[in-house]
């Protein structure tokens, strides 16, 4: 038999408990502030991990406010709830925010920016590791009190006006990102940094040579926005490219970059660039379009590696199949980016014969440490080696762990530990 979760006791009453002190307020001074923080996203938490993971993150959140009092907020100030085991936090704001002066709309923005700035930015803390970064809006409403009206309706008046101003301005902030982002399409400001990837053993060459251990096989191109847009760093570009539709838009140009500005690594070696499946049927970039941008780039095909994730491999395989054999033809290599991330794709993988497997960081965390971690690597090897592949290893960030790697026979590593991706250059 299934047990039931029990709710933990709120601490935080409901508005209309205290309705009574809130309509005596309103009537006594004219009107009455309210802000709204609205943490309804985090409803996510209960339908994905279930109510006991919900109830922590909302004990977590009480003990925030509770902290907070008196900093984030008035002490004065009245802290409810909409609803019992709601999820929108109500501040009915103290009479006074500066000395004998009345409440203002002004008080009502700055008591709003505190908020956001301050107290929001704890509370999306809060959610780890169910929610990365939870959406926490902010709005405010005022009551002005009305005697043909019952002050309970004036209140309610109030709050909605606080819930639809913060759905307003969340929206404004999405249209604000982007625009931003369409500016850095339209004008091509990504900028592409390169990150080395060394070789962890001496390695033999196409005619002979010896490419000694920690020589530069490769650099895998990075991308992100640039200074000043707000999208600086590479998880907050692409994932406001993914909730706007335009992740296909910034691939191609990510790419068109990588190459392009390629001419700053050593001519010797490959160039890993990131793409995503459907961008692999861009008419600009096969056939004879595809050739003559190399002549423009400078870059031999044989130099470019094309990395896909193990997830995009599994979920777009047909496509992956299809369009991959084109390249090949030109001498483009292909890289399974993520290997053992979770995904149940070994035999998909070993179909497509890929160049290189990359070993997802998170099996390369500390894997001098994990007898698990160690074991999952040596079977991405021993695939590597049946299919011919060779493997590497990215986020190495410790001596230990490239150590552990290299006797492993891991054949090439890439992270902090051996070298830092360049700066990249801003766009003018």
């Amino acid at each position: 038999m299934m047990r039931r979760v029990e709710a933990m006791p709120e601490p935080i009453p409901t508005y209309h408990e205290r309705l009574p002190d809130l309509e005596r307020e309103l009537v006594e001074r004219g009107c009455l502030g309210v802000l709204v923080l609205d943490a309804s996203r985090l409803s996510v938490i209960e339908d994905e991990y279930g109510t006991r993971a919900y109830e922590e993150v909302r004990q977590r959140v009480f003990k925030i406010l509770d902290e907070s009092r008196g900093k984030d907020y008035r002490a004065g100030d009245i802290l409810c709830l909409d609803q019992p085991r709601g999820r929108r936090f109500l501040f009915l704001l103290d009479r006074k925010r500066r000395r004998n002066v009345a409440l203002s709309v002004a008080d009502l923005r700055i008591a709003r920016e505190r908020l956001v700035s301050s107290l929001v930015a704890n509370l999306s803390r809060v959610a780890i590791p169910y929610i990365k970064t939870p959406d926490i809006d902010v709005g405010h409403g005022l009551a002005v009190y009305n005697p043909l009206l019952h002050p309970q309706r004036m209140i309610e008046r109030a709050i909605e006006e606080a819930l639809s101003q913060a759905a307003h301005l969340r929206r404004a902030a999405d249209l604000s990102v982007l625009e931003r982002l369409q500016d850095i399409l339209l004008r091509e400001r990504v900028v592409t940094a390169y990150q080395a990837i060394q070789r962890l053993h001496p390695e033999e060459l196409p005619g002979g040579q010896i490419a000694a251990e920690g020589t530069m096989m490769g650099f895998e191109a990075l991308s992100r926005g640039p200074r000043g847009s707000g999208l600086e760093s590479a998880k907050d570009l692409f994932d406001a490219a993914k909730e706007h539709g335009l992740r296909v838009e910034l691939d191609r140009l990510c790419r068109r970059r990588a190459l392009l500005s390629s001419g700053r690594i050593p001519s010797n070696t490959k160039i890993f660039v990131n793409t995503l499946p459907a961008t692999m049927r861009d008419p600009q970039f096969r056939d004879k379009a595809l050739i003559d941008f190399l002549d423009k780039a400078q870059v031999r095909p044989e130099r470019i590696v094309i990395e896909i994730t193990e997830e995009e491999v599994i979920a777009n395989h047909d496509i992956f199949k299809d369009t991959m054999q084109d390249f090949r033809q030109l001498g483009m290599s292909f890289a399974v980016d993520d290997v053992g991330a979770g995904y149940s794709g070994i035999a998909t993988i070993a179909q497509l014969h890929p160049d290189y497997l990359k070993i997802d960081i998170k099996l390369v965390r500390d894997v001098h440490q994990s007898n698990a971690n160690r074991a999952r690597v040596k079977a991405i090897i021993d695939l590597a080696n049946s299919i011919k592949a060779k493997v590497i290893a990215e986020g190495i960030e410790k001596g230990e762990e490239a150590q552990t790697l290299r006797a492993l026979g891991v054949d090439y590593g890439q992270g902090y530990f051996l070298a830092r991706p360049d700066p990249g250059q801003e766009p003018g």
